[in-house]
């Protein structure tokens, strides 16, 4: 049996991102404040982040705001991105 994580909201996404976020010139920040996704550098981030940590529940959030930025792909800024906010834990179907 294996995990698949599931797809995460925006707010989730925005959540995660601000709790990972470099500084003001980061990739997550930008994702975090204003919901833009500049691909290459916020996947960038995040693989720098994840090589530091083992498995758990932090690590699976990092996966999964991966998985967001690839499938949301590059973007600029989201209207009404302020608003979002979700602090639900990330899913795991078990297959």
């Amino acid at each position: 049996m294996s995990a698949v994580i599931v797809m995460i909201s925006d707010g989730q996404a925005r959540r995660i991102a601000s709790d990972w976020h470099g500084g003001m010139s980061s990739a997550l920040y930008s994702l975090a404040s204003s919901g833009a996704i500049d691909l290459d550098h916020a996947r960038d981030e995040i693989s720098r982040e994840l090589q530091s940590l083992d498995v758990g529940e932090v690590r699976r959030e990092l996966l999964a705001l991966d998985k967001y930025v690839r499938t949301a792909g590059e973007r600029t800024a989201v209207a009404e991105w302020f608003r979002l906010w979700d602090d639900s834990p990330v899913s795991v179907n078990h297959t």
